[in-house]
C-alpha cells in the first residue's frame, strides 16, 4: 500500500511536469504575441515542480538510508519526525514499529547473553574460545583457575605465565584431548584440556575447556593400586604359604617329636631323605614360579620406547593372519576389513603386532571348540583417530570380571599369566592411545585400539 501511494505521488508529479512542458511548448510557439510574463511563470512553475519531485525522491531515499543504517548499527534510538504527507507518515510509522521490534530483539538477546554468561560462570569447568588469529572471544570465571588472568583479548597473554600451556593451546587440533600437569600454588593439578571447533559469523573458532580431574585420577589410581595389590597378595600368598608349610614339615623330619631337639644321624633313613629332597624340589619350583611372576611384573615397566614407522594396516593384518595360522583350527574363520584400503598408521609395528596377536589368541580361547567360529580384524578412521578392532563370536566376558581384565596378573584361565591384556594396555599407553573392551556374555567380544591422529 505504501509503495502504491509513493508511485502515485511520483507519477502525478511527473504528469504535472509533462503538462507544464506541453504548455511551455505552446507558449514558445506563440512568443510573437508577447506572452513573456506567462513564459516566465511557466518556467518558474516547471522549476518548482522539478524541485518538488527531486525532494520527494531524495527524502524517501534519505529516510530509507537512515533506517537501514540504524538497523546495521543496531541503533534503536533513531526517530523520524512527523509528516503531513500520509504516505510518509505511514512509512515512518512502519519504520518506528520495525525499530521497536529490533529494540525488543536486542533486549531479549542481551538477556539471553547475560543468562548464558551466568550459567557458564557457574560451572567449574574453565571455558575459553579464540579465533584463528588468537583473539579471545569468550571466557568464563572458572578459566582464571587455570590461566594467569582473565579479560584478556589475546591468547598470547598466557605465554609469559605458562609457556607449555600456551604451546598446547596454539597446537591443539579439535577434537583433541590433552592431559596437562598444572603447577598451582605449590600443588600439581591434572587438567584435562579438550578442544572443539565452532563456526561463528563465518569465522572458525576453537572452544577449549579446562577440567580439573585430579581427584578423579587419584580415585582411579587408588582403585587400580588396590586391585593390583589384591592380585599381587593373592599370587604371593599362593606361593609363600605352601613354602612355609612345606619348610615346617621338612624341619619336622629332623627334630625329635618330644623335645624338638635334632635327631641323630642313624634315625635319618632313605624315606626321610627322599621326602626331604622332594619337598626341597617343590620349594625350588615354587621359588622359580615366584621369580617368573616378578620378572613378568618387571616386563610391564621395562617396555622399550615405541619406534614409530609408517606402515599400512592391510599388511599388518596379513602378517598377523600368517603368524596365527598354526593356532587357528578349520572351524574358525578370520575376516579382515580396512576402510579405506590404503589406511596407514605411524606406530611401533612390532608392538602393535604383539597386541593384535595377544587379542587373537584370547579370541581363539573364547571360541574354543564351537563350530562356525569367527574372528574379525577391522580398521577405519573415527574422527581424529584410527580405530583397530579385534572381535569374535566366542563366549564373551562375564560382567563380574569385565572391570578387572586389564589388571596385571588377573586371570580366570587355568594356565593364564594375566599379563597379556595388561601388557597390551601399556603398549597402547606408550602410543598415547587407548584399549577398551565391549563384550556380551554368550555373544562375543570386541576389543578396540584407538590411535590418535598424530600417529597416523
Amino acid at each position: 500500500m505504501l509503495l502504491k501511494n509513493f508511485y502515485f505521488l511520483i507519477i502525478t508529479r511527473i504528469l504535472f511536469i509533462l503538462f507544464t512542458c506541453i504548455f511551455l511548448g505552446i507558449i514558445l510557439s506563440n512568443l510573437e504575441n508577447g506572452y513573456y510574463y506567462t513564459l516566465t511563470g511557466i518556467i518558474l512553475l516547471l522549476s518548482l515542480q522539478t524541485w518538488m519531485l527531486l525532494r520527494q525522491v531524495n527524502k524517501t531515499n534519505y529516510d530509507l538510508e537512515k533506517f537501514l543504517s540504524a538497523i546495521s548499527d543496531h541503533d534503536s534510538s533513531i526517530r523520524f519526525p512527523g509528516c503531513s504527507n500520509k504516505s510518509f507518515a505511514k512509512l515512518h510509522e512502519r519504520m518506528h514499529a520495525a525499530i521497536k521490534i529490533l529494540q525488543s530483539a536486542r533486549i531479549e538477546s542481551e538477556k539471553t547473553r547475560q543468562m548464558l554468561q551466568r550459567v557458564v560462570d557457574h560451572v567449574n569447568t574453565g571455558l575459553l574460545s579464540f579465533d584463528s588469529f588468537g583473539r579471545v572471544e569468550f571466557q568464563n570465571k572458572a578459566v582464571c583457575r587455570f590461566v594467569s588472568d582473565r579479560h584478556q583479548r589475546q591468547v598470547t597473554f598466557i605465554k609469559d605465565a605458562d609457556y607449555d600451556l600456551y604451546n598446547i593451546l596454539s597446537n591443539i587440533n579439535p577434537p583433541q584431548e590433552v592431559l596437562y600437569k598444572l603447577e598451582n600454588n605449590g600443588s600439581t593439578q591434572s587438567v584435562l584440556i579438550r578442544a572443539t571447533s565452532l563456526k561463528s559469523e563465518g569465522n572458525m573458532m576453537t572452544l577449549v575447556s579446562f577440567e580439573d580431574i585430579t581427584n578423579e585420577l587419584d580415585r582411579k589410581e587408588l582403585d587400580s593400586w588396590q586391585r593390583l595389590i589384591r592380585v599381587l597378595t593373592h599370587e604371593i600368598m599362593n606361593s609363600v604359604s605352601p613354602v612355609i608349610s612345606l619348610t615346617s614339615v621338612i624341619a619336622g623330619y629332623f627334630k625329635d617329636k618330644k623335645d624338638g631337639s635334632p635327631v641323630t644321624p642313624e634315625k635319618i633313613d632313605q624315606h626321610v631323605i627322599y621326602k626331604t629332597l622332594s619337598g626341597l624340589n617343590t620349594i625350588e619350583e615354587t621359588g622359580k614360579g615366584l621369580l617368573d611372576f616378578v620378572d613378568k611384573y618387571r616386563s610391564l615397566n621395562l617396555l622399550p620406547e615405541p619406534k614409530p614407522v609408517r606402515f599400512t594396516i592391510d599388511k599388518l593384518f596379513s602378517k598377523c593372519r600368517q603368524l596365527m595360522e598354526s593356532f587357528v583350527s578349520e572351524r574358525i574363520e578370520i575376516i579382515t576389513r580396512v576402510d579405506p584400503e590404503d589406511l596407514s598408521l605411524t606406530a611401533d609395528q612390532s608392538q602393535v603386532e604383539q597386541v593384535l596377536i595377544n587379542l587373537m589368541k584370547n579370541s581363539i580361547e573364547a571360541i574354543g571348540n564351537m563350530d562356525n567360529g569367527r574372528i574379525s580384524l577391522s580398521a577405519s578412521y573415527a574422527g581424529s583417530a584410527v580405530i583397530i578392532q579385534v572381535g569374535d563370536n566366542g563366549i564373551g566376558i562375564p560382567e563380574s570380571i569385565a572391570k578387572d581384565i586389564f589388571v596385571p596378573f588377573y586371570t580366570t584361565k587355568e594356565n593364564g599369566s594375566g599379563i597379556g591384556l595388561s601388557l597390551s594396555r601399556q603398549i597402547m599407553y606408550n602410543h598415547n592411545g587407548t584399549i577398551s573392551a565391549n563384550s556380551t556374555p554368550g555373544a562375543g567380544s570386541v576389543f578396540s585400539l584407538r590411535f590418535p591422529t598424530r600417529n597416523h
